[in-house]
């Protein structure tokens, strides 16, 4: 695609029953998949391994920021321009990648956004009532979204303080990076999520979402 280097990076805790399809479907798409396998106690990261992706092991669960971030640096190091986050469990639509990468690679935006056709918690849609306003981002916590390498660069981090995916997208609107965002398609999950059950989830993401306005509030505005 273009002169870009283009990779994946996957979260996947406890993923064996899905990551291979995942990591084969992706890979036609895409120069890279990295699977940051975060503490599995199965055979996640052989499998994706397997499917041809680059693993990149925790030995102990360090959560879902903690493992795009070591994804994203890995990705850095291995010369990607440019980066997307996508989900393990296969409800993600690989063929939704090149619809989403296209602003990117036309130099339309520096970060796409996905946004999904429905919310499945209430912390969720309270969660977006802050950056729909805030930062034009209808779906905050969608976790497929795609960044020019050199956002994450210049910001330093994908995230410090345990926002569930949101800081790097705030950082960059407040650099005045270029954001958009796109619908994508979703396929049902058969298991549960990573987050946990509907109050445990819930009681995460309002946590996630207090410490963003927080760190909104205590930190300025600057263009590039």
């Amino acid at each position: 695609m273009n002169d870009e280097f283009i990779t994946a990076v996957i979260p996947a805790l406890n993923e064996a029953s899905t990551i291979r399809e995942v990591v084969a479907d992706v890979l036609t798409h895409v120069d890279e998949v990295i699977v940051v396998d975060d503490g599995s106690s199965d055979e996640t990261a052989t499998c994706a391994r397997e499917a041809g992706a680059i693993i990149h092991r925790h030995r102990h669960n360090k959560g879902y920021d903690r493992s795009i971030e070591d994804g994203f640096k890995l990705a850095a190091k291995r010369g990607a321009t440019v980066v997307f986050t996508f989900d393990a469990d296969g409800q993600h639509h690989p063929g939704d990648i090149p619809r989403m990468i296209e602003p990117i690679l036309g130099r339309d935006a520096d970060v796409v956004v996905g946004q999904r056709p429905t919310k499945a918690r209430i912390g969720e849609k309270v969660f977006a009532a802050y950056t729909r306003p805030r930062l034009r981002v209808a779906d905050p916590l969608c976790g497929f979204k795609i960044y020019r390498i050199k956002v994450y660069e210049d910001i330093g981090h994908f995230d410090t303080h345990s926002m569930i995916g949101t800081q790097l997208i705030l950082e960059a609107k407040k650099s005045g990076y270029n954001l958009q965002q796109r619908p994508i398609n979703l396929y049902q999950r058969e298991d549960d999520s990573r987050f946990g059950q509907q109050v445990e989830a819930n009681l995460k993401i309002l946590s996630a979402m207090m410490r963003l306005i927080w760190f909104d509030l205590m930190t300025i505005s600057y263009s590039k």
